[in-house]
């Protein structure tokens, strides 16, 4: 993978992760530790699927 593929693919991660955990953190009630522990890494996962679904419709 090229520099620039691999920072661009990070970027994306990235933004997705912090869109989704800014969700997170508006549809919980309480913030907590293990809250914050649990959506960033619901995030992530999230963000991962994300990407893997834009690279499946558009990369073809």
């Amino acid at each position: 993978m090229h520099r620039r593929t691999a920072l661009l693919t990070l970027g994306e991660l990235l933004a997705w992760w912090a869109a989704l955990a800014l969700l997170w953190l508006l549809l919980i009630s309480t913030v907590d530790p293990l809250e914050l522990a649990v959506g960033a890494g619901a995030s992530a996962v999230a963000a991962l699927a994300a990407r893997a679904a834009r690279r499946a419709v558009t990369d073809r």
